[in-house]
Parts: C-alpha cells; structure tokens; sequence
C-alpha cells in the first residue's frame, strides 16, 4: 500500500514521452530535482521501484520533515505534520516497516500495509539521529548524539516488538561529547558504526569493537560521516577541509581518499558498483582507484547516495553548509529514467 499522501503526486511533472521517463540512459547525472524549498538528506534504493528520499521541511514550522517515495513512475509523500520543526536523517526500508530517524530524538515507524506512521516513545529530545539500518524489520539500529552537548553518543536498537537504548558492555555509552553519524551492515552479526573523531565500532553480533582508523593518516579530528557494506569491503567518508575515503581491508581502515576533492558526505554500492559524493557537486567511483569522477552537475552539495539493484545511481543534497537547510536536490543515474520533481 502506498503511503499517506501530505501533497499529491507529481506524476505530471515525468510524463513519459516515447514510452521512456525523462532521464533515462544518461552516463551522467541527471538533475530529477532542483531548487526544491527542503534539502534533501538521505536516499535509499532497495529496488528500482522501492526509493525512499528523506529530509527538512518544505514548509518550516508547517509540513513536518519531508519523507517522500517513488514507486518507478510516481512520488508520493507521508503526512508528517503531527512532527513540524523536525528534520528526517536517515531512513530505512524494510518489508513490513519503514524507519525514519531525525531530530528531536525522533524515530517514526511508516507500516507499509496499514499506511499508519508512529513515534517510538523513549529517545531524549536533545538526541539527532542521522543513521539507521537494519538487519530485518525487527532487528534496527538508530545512531547519533547530541550536537554541541557534552553528553555521550546514542545508539537505540529494536530487537523484536521493542525499541530500548543500547549501551555496549565493554565500550560503555562512549566518550562525551561525540556523536555517531551512520550505521550499515550485511547481516545481524556484522555491522559499522561510524562518528567524529575518525570514530569505527563493528558489531559482531555480541559487542561494538572500536576499530582505529589512523593507521595510514592521522583521523582524530576528522568526521567520519558514512559507511557502506554492500560492496566488496567497507569504507567510510567524511573528511574536513578535503575528502576522507578509508577502505577495510579485513584488519585495518587504509586510506584511499581522492586527491583533489572537497570532503565527502556519502558512500553507497550495490555490490558491484561503488560511488561517493560530497560537497560542491563532487562525485567519484571506484571504477578506477576512486578517481572515476562524473562531471559536476551542481556547486551544492550532495549529502547522500545510494545504488539500486539496477546499477542506477541516486544522489541527494542540496544547501547544507548552514542553516536554513534547503534548496534541495535528487540527481539520477542509469538507465530506467525517473519523474521528475518540480
């Protein structure tokens, strides 16, 4: 069942001409959306017709977060008004339920059969969570922290019909003052946890394993602000002042950060193929040692990527370099085209 609809959707705006959406078989990125009044901060794609974009408001103190999805010829988007002055980081798709995670401790459940979205009940109100993953619908974890507090990072997981907050047994709530970005993982006993201070905890199933990220470069005062383990190793961006790129190699994180290139928000793969971008537009592969870049289409900033089973690639972003977050933007690449929003 598609989602509640907050406005209708934009069907019209990708009118399929010659039987081809716009967009459609370009080698470079696309512009689907620009100058949109929200950013756009998170992008998954679990299919081809199975694509979630999450964000800020499109109208603040009004609309609630933007959370919108593309069934593979139209956008539809959740009714999130019960939620204003909210902002949405990080979104999982799972069968049954889609996570959605952001500030003011927020973490919102959309049931995809019924259509009903609810809050857990029980995160702090000064938490931002900016990432979530999960194993299956009913083993998620949601992670962040509170931004220019001097508390500990927060990690809250479901396991089963309950959400509760986790704390590690060995590593404890972690150190004051940091906060924890993303989560990613390929199976229930194998997950990454990533954060400032060139921070890297895998889980094993039992415990969180800090996991130093400096051994080709120093990484105590950079962000590491995505993971992805979907293709054939981890890595992990971020970056301040230039790009940050660090692969696992089965015992350590090794630098593989592009020359050249302003820091980098996301990483993404579908298993074969691997991209990163980041700030003014940047966007690179791994097709060639991280250096395969796509032409710019933008001097914003993309702030997150994500590659569908079709090898297309879907990147989003917008102003975010300071506060309001907006004029926002979703760019495609591949071959199956996508409505365009306006």
């Amino acid at each position: 069942m598609a989602p509640v609809l907050l406005r209708l959707p934009l069907a019209l705006a990708g009118l399929v001409i010659g039987g081809c959406l716009p967009c459609a078989g370009t080698g470079d990125l696309c512009m689907v959306a620009e100058e949109l009044p929200e950013a756009l901060l998170f992008v998954r794609a679990p299919a081809v017709d199975d694509v979630w974009v999450v964000g800020t408001e499109a109208t603040p103190g009004t609309s609630g977060p933007t959370a919108g999805w593309y069934d593979g010829s139209a956008w539809s988007w959740l009714d999130l008004t019960d939620h204003v002055d909210r902002e949405l980081w990080s979104v999982h798709v799972g069968d049954e339920r889609v996570t959605l995670v952001g500030t003011g401790g927020l973490i919102l459940e959309h049931d995809r059969a019924s259509g009903a979205t609810v809050r857990v009940d029980g995160p702090d109100p000064a938490v931002t969570f900016f990432g979530v993953w999960g194993a299956d619908d009913d083993d998620v974890w949601a992670v962040g922290g509170v931004i220019g507090g001097d508390a500990p990072p927060s990690i809250w997981r479901r396991q089963g019909a309950d959400w509760a907050r986790y704390v590690d047994p060995t590593l404890g709530e972690g150190p004051d003052g940091s906060t924890y970005f993303k989560v990613d993982g390929r199976a229930s006993s194998d997950l990454w946890i990533v954060g400032d201070r060139g921070t890297a905890l895998h889980w094993d199933g039992t415990a969180l394993t800090a996991t130093p990220t400096d051994a080709d470069i120093d990484t105590s005062t950079a962000p590491l602000l995505t993971v992805d383990v979907q293709g054939p190793a981890p890595v992990a961006v971020g970056g301040a002042g230039s790009a940050l790129l660090l692969e696992w190699d089965g015992a350590a994180w090794r630098d593989a950060s592009p020359a050249f290139t302003p820091p980098l928000n996301g990483v993404c793969s579908n298993g074969s193929t691997s991209w990163a971008v980041g700030a003014q537009g940047a966007v690179v592969g791994s097709g060639s040692g991280w250096t395969d870049a796509l032409e710019a289409e933008t001097f914003l900033d993309y702030h997150s990527c994500a590659v569908d089973p079709d090898g297309g690639l879907w990147a989003v972003g917008g102003q975010i370099t300071g506060r309001p977050l907006d004029e926002g933007i979703l760019a495609y690449r591949g071959p199956g085209g996508v409505a365009r929003l306006h």
